[in-house]
């Protein structure tokens, strides 16, 4: 997977590239990338605290020049016509901006900005014939497998109960493929859990501060948030159109990751049996249907924490073959 070889040109970019959810953990990364290569960006947030955070980000890696040249549009991308505003003389657009939760109660605000956020921004891309549209997606959008590993090609079960997150995001790519149909040229991205060493909030550092951490018996893959940038910049330069791509490095077990962090820095690791949760799911419920307390937990969310799936994350390398995945353990021996 790590091992593909081809050396291409790094291109200038002239045309206006847009970033929605560029003040998010993936968006802030992305947007820092292309500013390397392009004067012609809008970055999209939603809140002024994280448009601070994204500079002293740009900051820390010595780059302030570059985040004021990014043209910073303030929009809401559930308001269609804030929305539209952000497309003059648009040509390709990086789609990040979504919100993610795996809470029962937060159902109705996953769907209005991941769903109708994103068919905002697909009808935009339609009605302004945009050149190229990279959807950052999610492993939690893709079909599971019963007993081979996952790959593109496994199939969403219906059947299958979900998580709130994972519908919303099934949603969403419903309408990127529509744009697809509409004639506009799309890549989707279907990252596994993402750490990055970003500023004081990523996953790696809130794991270093707890001093007690715990973990179940589940497996998923896991991918760098660098990585995750070369593939969708690497994606939108190449002639790929209308493919999605599991974005997963390595398929590591929950306790594995955080005992791997907690030995490195002197912290505990506690198991998490299944049982608890349910149990806490049993009293959640009760004091959910007494309107005392807002549902969290939900069945198909404590499945997942104690699935062991894994993902095939090898496409990518015959479409970019210079690409590489960084090893996740190096990676967390550098943070």
């Amino acid at each position: 997977m790590r091992n593909c070889k081809r050396h291409y040109q790094k291109r200038v970019i002239l045309i206006m590239i847009l970033v929605t959810g560029a003040t998010g953990f993936v968006g802030r990364n992305l947007i820092l990338s292309l500013s390397k290569k392009s004067d012609r960006i809008i970055g999209q947030f939603r809140r002024e605290k994280k448009l601070d955070e994204t500079r002293s980000f740009f900051i820390a890696n010595n780059k302030e020049e570059n985040f004021n040249k990014i043209i910073w549009r303030k929009a809401d991308i559930t308001n269609f016509s804030e929305v539209q505003d952000l497309f003059d003389k648009v040509v390709e657009v990086y789609h990040c901006a979504a919100y993610v939760s795996m809470a029962l109660y937060k159902i109705n605000y996953l769907n209005l900005v991941n769903i109708t956020g994103t068919t905002y921004i697909v009808d935009n891309c339609i009605n302004n014939k945009i050149k190229k549209l990279c959807f950052i997606s999610s492993i939690a959008a893709i079909g599971e497998g019963m007993s081979e590993e996952v790959t593109e090609e496994t199939e969403w079960n219906p059947e299958i109960d979900k998580t709130p997150y994972s519908y919303s995001k099934y949603g969403s790519e419903m309408e990127v493929w529509r744009a697809s149909q509409e004639g506009v040229p799309v890549v989707i991205v279907n990252p596994g859990i993402i750490i990055g060493n970003n500023l004081n909030n990523s996953q790696i550092q809130k794991i270093i501060k707890n001093k007690f951490n715990f973990y179940t018996s589940g497996v998923s893959g896991f991918v760098t948030v660098e990585d995750v940038v070369k593939a969708t910049m690497g994606l939108m330069e190449e002639k790929v159109k209308n493919e999605r791509f599991i974005l997963v490095s390595e398929n590591i077990s929950f306790k594995d990751f955080v005992n791997y962090i907690s030995t490195k820095n002197k912290n505990y690791s506690i198991r998490l049996y299944k049982s608890i949760l349910y149990l806490i799911w049993f009293i959640e419920s009760f004091l959910s249907h007494l309107r005392i307390r807002n549902k969290f937990l939900t069945r198909a969310l404590i499945k997942s924490l104690y699935s062991k799936n894994h993902y095939n994350g090898s496409k990518i390398c015959k479409y970019l073959k210079n690409f590489n995945y960084s090893r996740i353990y190096s990676y967390l021996d550098r943070c």
